[in-house]
């Protein structure tokens, strides 16, 4: 279980390049990187996030989905980070917010920015 001041954002699985370079959610590169902007702009100290990807090697991981089940209970909040995220969480009690990512108008900084800042709304 994490710590109370904590919430979970929950991705998808690291891409190919993420795993070629070594990165993690925590290091703020690649689709961090506009996460951890959309964080600073808004003022959400990302040392209270705690990150974890649903998939293994393509398959949801059983050991993630408890580990969610038992902090979703706790009253941890638990951001699900684009659709595929969201699908396979489906009842449980999770904020949906669109993947950093995602193409489209919200790959626009300051849209992005601004749809984070309704996801922080919803946890504090």
């Amino acid at each position: 279980m994490i710590q109370n001041n904590k919430v979970i954002f929950v991705g998808e699985e690291p891409s190919k390049t993420a795993l070629r370079m070594g990165v993690t959610w925590e290091d703020g590169r690649l689709a961090g990187k506009q996460l951890f902007d959309a964080f600073e702009a808004n003022g959400f100290d990302p040392g209270k996030a705690y990150f974890i990807n649903l998939f293994k090697e393509g398959t949801v991981d059983p050991g993630v989905i408890g580990f969610l089940i038992l902090n979703a209970g706790e009253g941890i909040p638990i951001v699900a980070m684009g659709k595929k995220v969201q699908k396979e969480l489906d009842g449980l009690n999770c904020i949906p917010m669109v993947h950093p990512a995602a193409r489209g108008k919200i790959r626009k900084k300051e849209n992005y920015i601004n749809h984070v800042k309704t996801v922080l709304e919803q946890i504090k």
